[in-house]
């Protein structure tokens, strides 16, 4: 029996907006948009998701990495343009189920980007559990994020549905006896708990 949906968080509760950032960067250290976008993923952007770093020794390494110039404060606004408005729908979905579901969030994240959600994103109170990267020291999609939450939360991977936009995260839950729901726009997210009669 269905207890707990576990959603991903940037792609499918909010919106995200790299695309941003880059050009914010490309404007205020004057580098080459091609050079920002190999960061996006790179090896220390999963560290700073994966808690490897401080704040102070992303920004520090960063600034050194890419001879960038901008203050601490100045750096974390452009940053945290990635971070977007919730996604169409997807408030109302949210509000249905945790009238008989316990919520929780399963994300690639940093601090700083969490901590902004956290602040603008007001349905994100009606989670129970979070499940970030930056505090499990894991990223998705490692089987170890999947060990860790059904351990947390006490319960069977059948008693779980996860929803994630990337395929790879939602083959590894599976792995764990969870249902995966790969969709990233509410109106597939809505079709397919209907499909599983989670919502009517």
């Amino acid at each position: 029996m269905v207890k707990y949906i576990i959603f991903d968080l940037g792609n499918v509760l909010i919106h995200i907006h790299p695309e941003l950032a880059i050009k914010g960067f490309e404007e205020a250290c004057g580098l080459k948009r091609a050079e920002i976008k190999k960061f996006f993923l790179s090896d220390l952007h999963l560290g700073f998701m994966r808690g490897a770093y401080s704040t102070r020794e992303f920004y520090n390494t960063m600034k050194d990495e890419y001879s960038c110039s901008l203050n601490k404060s100045s750096f974390r606004k452009i940053w945290n343009c990635v971070i977007g408005e919730p996604k169409e729908g997807i408030k109302e979905i949210i509000e249905e189920l945790k009238l008989s579901y316990s919520l929780a969030v399963c994300s690639n994240t940093d601090p700083w980007h969490w901590q902004k959600v956290w602040c603008d994103v007001p349905f994100i109170k009606d989670f129970k559990h979070f499940f970030l990267s930056f505090e499990m020291n894991l990223n998705k999609p490692d089987s170890l994020v999947f060990k860790h939450l059904l351990s947390i939360m006490r319960v069977q991977g059948q008693d779980c549905i996860f929803i994630d936009d990337t395929p790879e995260n939602v083959k590894v839950a599976k792995m764990y006896g969870i249902h995966g729901i790969v969709a990233s726009e509410p109106y597939l997210i809505r079709k397919k708990l209907k499909i599983l009669k989670i919502l009517k």
